[in-house]
C-alpha cells in the first residue's frame, strides 16, 4: 500500500527554547564543537524535549508532602513540566466524581503557600512550572473574600483585574524564578457563557491579545487551547470563531484529543486512526503560520471507566498525534491526591490517570521516555511540505487529523535539518511508504524509538528500497507490528553506524512450557491481603478464576496489582558471534491483554515490556545452563474497582472519591446511568489480565553491516 506523505510539522526550536543550532553533520557523533546530532538527542534527549502533564489540584487538596511527593515523581517518569490546575466547582454534580469539599480558598495566603511551594520545588528539580490563570476548567474566574466571580472576557479592563489579582501575587513570591521556572500561564478552551455578546474578533482582541500582552509585561508567556470548542454543551455560546486568529496570540497554541473507546472495549481499540478525535489541526496549521517552535495537545483525555488504558492503547494516539504535526504532548492527567484519600484515592473526572496511585506508575517511565525521544527529533529541523497540506478557511468545526482517509496505513510527518531528511512514521503491518527523498548520497537508516536502537537500510538493493526516478520519491518497505511507529532518517553519508543490523532473520524458537510460581501484590498503598501465591502449569487469565461476585480482597478474579511470574530454564544453544553475523536473543511474552511487564533474566534488569511487539532483547543476560526468569506483569485498576461494587465499604480494597455502584447500568454510550466517569459498577466487564504466553525464547541472527 503505498502511501504519499504531507506535512503536518511545526518549526523547530528557536535558539531561545533549546542550545541546539545548526548541524552539518546531523548523524555524526557531537564532537564538542556545534549543536548535538540528530543521534545524540535520540539516543539521549535533551531536558528541553521532554512531555509535559496537567497536575490537577481537587478542591485545593495539596499539602507540603504531597506537593513534593508527586512533583518528584513526576521528574523521574520522565515529565519536564507541569500544567497546574486548582479547578473548584467545575462539573461538580452526582454525574461525575464526589469532590471533596474546598479545604482552603483559591487565590487566600495558604493557598499562594502552596502553589509558591510548588514553584520553588518544581526548581529545584529542574521542572517548568505553569498554570491555568483561572479557578475553573471553562471559564475566567476566582474568588474576592471567600466569593466566586467570573470574568467579563469582553471587558479588557476586567481581564487585567482578573489577572492582576490571581497571578500578580505569585509573581512578587517568586520574582527570581519568573521566566525561568515560572514560564507561562494558561487558559484552556473558553467554555462559559459569554453574557455581554460580542465577535470572535473582540474575543480575540479583548480576551487572547490582553492576556498575553499582560503575561509578556509581566515576564510571562501565554498557551491555550484558544477558541473553541466553540458550541459545545447547551451552556456555551453558539458563536463562530477563527481559531488560527485566536491561537496567533500564544506564544504556542494547544489543541487536544480525546480516545473514543476504552481500553479492550472495541474492535478498532488501540488503533488510533479509528479511536481518537483529534483536535490538532488548528493548532499545528497556527504554528506553521506563526512560526512558533512548539505546538502541544492536550493528550489521552477521556472520560470512560477510570483505570482502563494503559501505554499500549496510549501509544498509538500519540504517533498519530506526532504524525498530525504535535511536538509536545501535555498528559492529561496527573491528579494531586493526599494519602487520606487512599488509594487509587482523588481523581480528577477525565483523563487517563498517571499518578502514583496507578497500579503502573513505576514502570510507566518507559512510555514516556518513548514520547520524550520522538519529541526530541520533533522539535528539530523544518517541515517540509509535500505536497497535501489541507488548508481550510474560517470553520474549525469538525477540525480532526489531516488525513481524510482513516484507513491509512501509514501516516508520517516529514522534517528537514540541514542535508537530513527525516520522517516520522506511524502504523501497523507490512507495506509501503512513498518517501520524498532520493538515497543518492545518502545513509538511510531506520530508528525505533521504543527501543533506541538504529538500522542501516541496505541501499543497493531493492528491497526494502527502490527508486521510482521521479522527484526524488523512494519507496520504503515498512514491517510495523501493532501500534508501531519508526523514524526513516535520510542523511549525507558522513559517518558509519557502529553495529548496525540489517533485517534479522530467525534461526530458532523456545517455548517455555515448564510451570511458574507465582505471587501477587498490591499497590504499596493498600493495606488488604493479596491473593496467595499459586503454581501454573499453564499460564491462564485471573479472570477466569473464582466466581462472579465473591469479590473478597483474595479473589484472583478481581485482583489488579502486580503478579510477579518465576520459573527457570535450561538453555543450551552455540550461536557464536562472527565477523559477518551478530546473534540475538529475544524474550517474546506474547501479546499482553492489558497492563506492562518488567522483566529480569538471572537477577539483571532487562527493561520493561508495554508495546507490540512485546518483546525484550535479553542477549547480554542470559547465560549456558539453568537460567532464572521473573517477569513482574501489572494490570489496570479496573477488575479491582468492580470487584468492590459487590462489597461493603469496610470491605472495599480500594478508596477513593468515586461512586461505587452496586446496581447495573441503563442506556447507552453518553445516557448511561451511572455515568461511566462516576466510577465502577457491579455490570462492567472485567479486563483480561495476566501473562497468557506462549512465552518464547526467540534466537536471530543478522548480517552486520560492512
Amino acid at each position: 500500500m503505498l502511501l504519499f506523505l504531507a506535512v503536518t510539522g511545526v518549526f523547530g526550536l528557536s535558539a531561545m527554547e533549546s542550545p541546539q543550532g545548526e548541524s552539518s553533520s546531523p548523524l555524526a557523533a557531537n564532537t564538542g564543537q556545534g549543536a548535538p546530532s540528530l543521534w545524540d538527542d535520540f539516543s539521549n534527549p535533551p531536558l528541553s524535549a521532554r512531555p509535559w502533564c496537567y497536575w490537577w489540584w481537587i478542591n485545593g487538596h495539596a499539602d507540603r508532602e504531597t506537593i513534593t511527593a508527586d512533583l518528584e515523581a513526576i521528574r523521574r517518569l520522565g515529565f519536564g513540566g507541569v500544567l497546574m490546575f486548582d479547578s473548584r466547582g467545575y462539573w461538580d454534580d452526582e454525574d461525575h466524581l464526589v469532590n471533596p469539599k474546598a479545604e482552603i480558598v483559591w487565590g487566600s495566603p495558604p493557598w499562594y503557600d502552596r502553589v509558591e511551594f510548588a514553584i520553588r520545588e518544581c526548581a529545584r528539580l529542574g521542572l517548568v512550572f505553569t498554570m491555568n490563570a483561572s479557578a475553573s476548567g471553562g471559564t475566567l474566574n476566582g474568588f474576592i473574600n471567600g466569593k466566586e466571580y467570573e470574568t467579563d472576557i469582553l471587558n479588557r479592563n476586567e481581564v487585567v483585574a482578573h489577572l492582576d489579582r490571581a497571578i500578580g501575587p505569585l509573581l512578587k513570591r517568586v520574582p527570581d524564578l519568573v521566566g525561568k521556572t515560572f514560564t507561562h500561564i494558561y487558559s484552556v478552551s473558553y467554555e462559559g457563557n459569554i453574557k455581554t455578546g460580542g465577535s470572535w474578533k473582540t474575543i480575540k482582541d479583548t480576551f487572547y491579545a490582553t492576556m498575553r500582552k499582560w503575561a509578556h509585561d509581566h515576564g510571562l508567556q501565554l498557551y491555550s487551547e484558544s477558541g473553541g470548542p466553540w458550541a459545545w454543551g447547551a451552556g456555551s455560546t453558539k458563536l463562530d470563531c477563527d481559531q488560527l486568529d485566536m491561537l496567533a496570540h500564544n506564544d504556542f497554541p494547544q489543541g487536544e484529543f480525546w480516545p473514543i473507546y476504552e481500553n479492550r472495549s472495541h474492535p478498532h481499540a488501540g488503533h488510533a486512526n479509528k479511536n481518537g478525535r483529534f483536535f490538532s489541526r488548528a493548532a499545528v496549521l497556527s504554528a506553521q503560520r506563526e512560526r512558533r517552535p512548539i505546538v502541544t495537545l492536550e493528550s489521552f483525555t477521556h472520560m470512560h471507566r477510570h483505570w482502563t488504558v494503559d501505554p499500549a492503547f496510549l501509544k498509538p494516539l500519540a504517533d498519530i498525534a506526532f504524525a498530525d504535526g504535535i511536538n509536545r504532548l501535555v498528559w492529561h492527567t496527573f491528579t494531586c491526591s493526599p494519602e487520606k484519600f487512599g488509594v487509587p484515592g482523588a481523581e480528577y473526572f477525565a483523563g487517563s490517570h498517571i499518578n502514583r496511585n496507578v497500579t503502573w506508575h513505576e514502570d510507566a517511565t518507559a512510555f514516556v521516555k518513548y514520547l520524550w525521544r520522538c519529541q526530541a527529533l520533533l522539535q528539530r529541523g523544518d517541515p517540509v511540505d509535500d505536497g497535501e497540506f489541507v488548508n481550510i478557511t474560517t470553520n474549525y468545526y469538525g477540525w480532526g487529523r489531516f488525513r481524510k482517509d482513516a484507513n491509512a496505513q501509514f501516516t508520517a510527518t516529514h522534517r528537514r535539518e540541514g542535508g537530513t531528511d527525516f520522517f516520522f512514521v506511524a502504523g501497523e503491518g507490512k507495506g509501503e511508504v512513498t518517501l520524498n527523498a532520493a538515497i543518492d548520497g545518502r545513509t538511510v537508516e531506520v530508528w525505533d524509538a521504543v527501543t533506541a536502537t538504529r538500522k542501516v537500510v541496505p541501499v543497493r538493493s531493492s528491497i526494502p528500497l527502490e527508486s521510482d526516478n521521479s522527484g526524488g520519491k523512494t519507496r520504503v518497505s515498512l514491517d510495523l507490528p501493532t501500534g508501531g511507529s519508526c523514524f526513516v532518517i535520510f542523511a549525507p553519508i558522513v559517518s558509519r553506524v557502529h553495529d548496525s543490523r540489517h533485517t534479522a532473520q530467525p534461526i530458532a524458537s523456545i517455548q517455555l512450557t515448564n510451570s511458574w510460581q507465582v505471587s501477587f501484590a498490591y499497590h504499596e498503598g493498600i493495606k488488604a491481603t493479596p491473593p496467595a501465591a499459586i503454581t501454573m502449569d499453564v499460564l491462564r487469565d485471573w479472570t477466569t478464576f473464582g466466581e462472579a461476585g465473591k469479590a473478597g480482597s483474595t479473589s484472583l478474579r478481581y485482583f489488579s496489582g502486580t503478579a510477579t511470574y518465576r520459573t527457570t530454564f535450561p538453555y543450551h544453544h552455540n550461536l557464536p558471534s562472527t565477523q559477518s553475523h551478530i546473534p540475538t536473543i529475544t524474550l517474546a511474552l506474547g501479546e499482553l491483554p492489558t497492563g506492562l511487564a518488567h522483566v529480569f533474566v538471572n537477577g539483571k534488569d532487562c527493561g520493561v515490556v508495554w508495546c507490540s511487539p512485546w518483546q525484550v532483547d535479553i542477549s547480554s543476560d542470559i547465560r549456558d545452563g539453568a537460567n532464572d526468569i521473573e517477569i513482574r506483569y501489572t494490570n489496570n485498576w479496573a477488575n479491582r474497582l468492580v470487584g468492590d461494587c459487590f462489597l461493603d465499604v469496610a470491605e472495599r480494597v480500594t478508596t477513593s472519591t468515586m461512586h461505587y455502584s452496586r446496581e447495573p447500568r441503563t442506556g447507552n454510550g453518553w445516557k448511561q446511568k451511572p455515568t461511566r466517569y462516576s466510577g465502577p459498577a457491579v455490570s462492567d466487564p472485567l479486563q483480561p489480565s495476566g501473562l497468557l504466553g506462549p512465552v518464547t525464547i526467540k534466537l536471530t541472527a543478522a548480517a552486520r553491516d560492512e
